[in-house]
């Protein structure tokens, strides 16, 4: 049998260590923000509280160390060898004096944790000034952290009924308290990530002095360890549930039901508890000592003098505390080589007609220097004694543009076309001109430089060159999606089994994730996309996508069939989100009769994700799961939750193009003009955009749901069609045939055939494959017509998709949310066939034959009438129309003697604002600036 020691003595140590450290770091905080600034904030008040909370939690531990937590309960002894009669077994009278310290901890721990972060988030609340992105973002999770916070108090305070049976002998009716703390982590982990990550876009933006850099990124490290702790504390509190499973599967953890040696195994999760208390303290603490670090120490935070300055000296001139100026858009805090001297227009201007030419004549007006916070004794003064702390640096922002002043003109080479984004990027007002050597200015080797990189060209205006390394770049995320779909299909159907789910509850899960496209693009992914932008969209989606990955982690320790409910919609919430803004950016980016080759190519990654998935999960993660297993999966989520997270800080660094409103309107009447229709057209007597918008929504919707009626009876099915083989073989086979289509469907594109073409050719395939596996008998033939479904089906909805947004303008993002909100039909067609199946599998699929068959007529009317064939056709993205033609209104090839643009067809957006000078031609001594026009040649 084995021994359990005794851990008592080190969770003693290790607490009071901590807490004395916690209490030193809060004393050096009130003496630096009370004793040497003199000013006292909110948060200081809250970081007390915090303090307070922590030392009663630390008491109860240690007091609870000395009456048996860390000993074992179950009878066993172990004995030192230099005093055999010392006991470290729990003696009976320490039973009521440990569950009064127990209960003690548990209702102490989240006080002290919602204090220490909504103190840190009171801290960003206020320095946050200049940067609402972190002001809101610091409100919105301390909303979540408190209220977290309050509600988990108040379940552990009236955790029995009545209270008293927490921490006497008296019998009562009590929660399950550790599924209530395995419940609680989620929340806990994301909380933590979400405070370690919301300053970072400030932090590296940041030019700072080397050494600064250097502490100010060791403390957000340190930061970083309380979610490991976070994880840690959960590990060890699972012990103890692993133990009472091995007891008896159904038994839950009270206060007044624990298994044997509860406390040994819980031990070292109040202990860790404790350091996550602690060390959040300190980290907390650690952010506002600067004013104390500059008095004892200046030279540890203060620049190095005396270095040498190719482009300027040690006291160059650097005011960014004069509203105004400007100086590349940037403010950066501390001394850098080379600064640059940035002066205010105070009389004439002579501007170059060149951004990178030399400036010829500036007269100027030079306001006396105030020193900057690292290059003197001065500024370290002022620090001391006024109100700047050490995170107050971040609160800087670029200072107010100068309204009205006119722009420097740009020589036009007429062999390249302007692009809007570089016209709208000198349309910055400003009252203030730097040197060629600060544009060109580089980050000298005392300075640690994050850059933060935004592509200049529209998405509309991309090449095929251009577009490659986007494009390939954002299919990490169809790559991602399909990879998800993929595990949690295996997945569910694992835990099914295991866990003895009926079909009803099966399926219910299924829809529990497709019904989550319903309400995820129209309510987050739209508004996101439309205000924020393709970036901020794929950010959003991920987040909640690892939110919901992060959910998981107790539903498969707790088995817990409302947790996968909730995990599987939390995380198609945040993948149909990402699809709102990932499907129109790859349609979008590059040249336009490219959008469905491009999509196809992309949604075939996507496929080679769904092959990837199943494969891990089934042979590495699932193969001969038990019930321990599930602790085991638990981890994987937790693993994809944290590279989930990764992967949207890689997406904020990485320049990834955008493009509003007014480019994807300008694009399509630049289409509309080649094609030689009007915005108003109809068809049907319906308007022509209208009636692509809407039927194409209704198609998605029957698309999703005759593919997933299919998909979702796939070991059904195959067991139907050829007993004794291989479902999960047959179905990898089946999604590699789905990526093939893709890839052929993006050929087929590529070369020339009309989109609508392919659709109707491939739903054609569809119907007469699904009918021959529903007539057909047994055997390897109606194995083969499942297979080649899949295969039909592939290519539909890329190429749909890019089809329908076509020609959308202006309305292109609310049309891709729409799309994406009808894959909701996946969780409303599986269900009637579902109730269809009466027995044979197989006669479920009359519901997926009278789909495919409905979908048919969707290509056949685009191709019925002219303004249809020419709305949708993608030729119209490249080709020219000449003037004149009868009817038909031929094409010809750009740069032909008949068709000639002086400017593209965007450039009705690139003018200026009254009192800038026109961009695209000579300086204007006078006169509104001029419009760029598009001309025929005859």
């Amino acid at each position: 049998m084995k021994v359990l020691n005794n851990r008592g003595p080190t969770v003693f140590v290790v607490t009071l260590v901590l807490i004395a450290l916690a209490t030193i770091f809060t004393a050096l905080r009130l003496i630096s923000k009370w004793g040497v600034t003199r000013k006292a904030s909110s948060d200081d008040f809250v970081a007390i509280v915090a303090w307070v909370f922590a030392i009663g939690l630390s008491v109860s531990i240690m007091i609870g160390t000395q009456v048996g937590l860390g000993a074992p309960d179950s009878g066993e002894r172990e004995r030192k060898a230099t005093d055999s009669t010392d006991p470290v077994e729990i003696l009976p009278q320490w039973y009521n004096p440990l569950k009064r310290c127990v209960y003690s901890f548990t209702v102490l721990y989240n006080p002290a944790v919602m204090s220490t972060k909504t103190a840190i988030l009171i801290l960003y609340h206020r320095m946050a000034a200049a940067h609402p992105f972190l002001r809101y973002a610091s409100l919105i999770t301390m909303a979540v952290v408190d209220v977290a916070g309050v509600i988990l108090t108040f379940l552990n305070i009236f955790q029995c009924h009545p209270i008293s049976a927490a921490f006497t002998e008296i019998d009562g009716t009590c929660i399950d308290i550790v599924a209530l703390y395995l419940s609680s982590a989620p929340i806990n982990v994301l909380t933590d990530l979400a405070i370690l990550l919301l300053p970072l876009p400030i932090l590296t933006s940041l030019r700072m002095e080397f050494r600064q850099k250097v502490i100010l990124v060791a403390t957000f490290i340190v930061g970083g360890f309380v979610t490991i702790v976070d994880v840690v504390r959960i590990v060890y509190l699972q012990e103890a549930l692993k133990v009472e499973l091995q007891v008896n599967p159904s038994a839950s953890i009270t206060a007044t039901t624990r298994p044997p040696n509860f406390t040994y195994h819980a031990s070292f999760s109040l202990m860790w508890s404790a350091v996550d208390v602690s060390v959040g303290i300190i980290c907390c603490c650690v952010l506002v000592l600067k004013p104390l670090v500059m008095r004892i120490m200046p030279k540890l935070l203060r620049a190095h003098h005396g270095h040498h300055h190719p482009t300027g000296t040690p006291d160059s001139p650097f005011r960014p505390d004069i509203k105004g100026l400007r100086c590349l858009d940037e403010f950066h805090i501390g001394e850098v080589q080379g600064t640059p001297w940035c002066t205010s227009i105070t009389h004439q201007t002579v501007l170059p007609v060149s951004p990178r030419a030399e400036v010829s004549r500036i007269e100027l007006s030079v306001s006396p220097r105030q020193p900057t916070m690292s290059s003197t004794a001065e500024q370290s003064a002022e620090d001391e004694h006024g109100t700047m702390d050490f995170f107050e640096m971040l609160a800087s922002e670029p200072p107010r543009e100068a309204p009205g002043l006119p722009l420097p003109p740009l020589e036009e080479d007429s062999n390249r076309r302007p692009r809007r984004s570089t016209i709208l990027s000198h349309r910055r007002g400003t009252a203030q001109t730097c040197t060629t050597q600060e544009l060109n200015q580089e980050p000298s080797q005392n300075f640690f430089d994050f850059v933060n990189i935004q592509s200049k060209v529209p998405l509309t205006q991309l090449s095929a060159k251009e577009a490659w390394w986007p494009i390939m770049f954002v299919s990490i995320l169809f790559f991602l999606w399909g990879f998800a779909i993929g595990l949690l299909g295996i997945l569910n159907i694992e835990i099914q089994n295991q866990l003895g789910y009926n079909p009803s509850h099966t399926i219910a899960l299924h829809n529990a994730y497709w019904a989550a496209y319903f309400f995820g693009p129209l309510l987050i992914g739209y508004w996101v996309l439309k205000y924020q932008g393709f970036k901020a969209t794929f950010m959003t989606g991920l987040a909640i996508y690892a939110t919901g990955a992060m959910a998981f982690w107790p539903s498969s320790v707790l088995r817990s069939y409302a947790g996968f409910f909730v995990s599987n919609f939390i995380i198609a919430l945040g993948l149909s989100c990402v699809e709102v803004a990932a499907n129109p950016f790859i349609a979008l980016a590059g040249p336009g009769e490219l959008s469905e080759a491009r999509l196809n190519f992309a949604q075939a990654i996507q496929a080679i994700g769904k092959v990837v998935s199943p494969i891990i999960a089934q042979k590495a993660l699932l193969f001969s799961i038990d019930r321990e297993d599930l602790f085991r999966v638990q981890w994987y989520y937790l693993a994809v939750a944290l590279f989930v997270v990764f992967l949207a800080i890689i997406f904020y660094y990485v320049p990834l193009s955008e493009a509003d409103d007014d480019d994807l309107e300008a694009i399509a009447l630049h289409r509309l003009y080649n094609a030689g229709l009007d915005k108003g057209d109809k068809a049907f007597g319906v308007d022509a955009r209208h009636l692509l918008l809407w039927s194409g929504v209704c198609m998605m919707v029957i698309y999703t749901g005759a593919r997933d009626a299919v998909s979702y009876f796939w070991i059904s099915l195959v067991q139907d069609a050829k007993p004794g083989s291989d479902p999960f073989g047959n179905q990898a086979i089946s999604i590699a045939a789905n990526a093939f289509g893709r890839f052929l469907a993006a050929g087929l594109c590529y070369f020339g055939i009309p989109p609508r073409i392919s659709v109707g050719i491939f739903a054609f395939g569809a119907f007469v494959t699904t009918l021959l596996a529903m007539v057909l008998p047994r055997g390897a033939l109606v194995l083969a017509m499942l297979i080649l479904i899949t295969f039909f089906e592939s290519p539909l909805f890329p190429t749909m998709f890019a089809i329908i947004i076509r020609g959308q303008g202006k309305h292109t993002k609310f049309t891709s949310a729409a799309l994406i909100m009808a894959e909701a039909g996946a969780s409303v067609w599986p269900s009637i066939a579902y109730a269809v199946d009466q027995g044979s599998t197989r006669s479920s699929l009359i519901v997926t034959v009278v789909l495919w068959g409905v979908s048919m007529l969707w290509p056949g009317m685009l191709s019925s009438t002219r303004v249809t064939r020419r709305w949708v056709d993608p030729k119209w993205s490249k080709q020219r129309v000449a003037p004149g033609e009868p009817g038909h209104c031929a094409a010809v090839a750009p740069g032909s003697p008949v068709f000639r643009h002086e400017k593209p067809f965007t450039a009705h957006l690139d003018t200026v604002p009254e009192g800038l000078t026109a961009l695209t031609g000579p300086l204007d001594a006078g006169g509104p600036p001029r419009k760029p026009s598009v001309s025929i040649v005859t």
